[in-house]
């Protein structure tokens, strides 16, 4: 499955959540994360960001079963990093 997930915290608990999504996602720009992932690391990932966020944090995770139904495009130049997903 295809997931983008989007955040907006304190900058304290910025940190921990961008290390944690960037083990399983390709980091976009500041607080967005998007990539494939297993049913189950979907399922790990959404635990997880429900035990590391802050209380007045907010997270949206978009999911789509194929990342072929969506259209994506870019304008400007991207500041995330793909380089460390294999």
């Amino acid at each position: 499955m295809f997931v983008l997930i989007v955040y907006d915290t304190e900058a304290s608990n910025c940190v921990a959540l961008h290390k944690y999504l960037k083990k399983y996602l390709n980091w976009n720009q500041n607080s967005v994360f998007e990539g494939s992932v297993t049913r189950a690391q979907y399922v790990k990932i959404k635990d997880i960001l429900e035990e590391k966020r802050a209380d007045k944090s907010h997270i949206v995770l978009y999911s789509m079963e194929n990342e072929k139904l969506m259209n994506r495009e870019e304008l400007g130049e991207a500041q995330g990093n793909t380089s460390n997903i294999l």
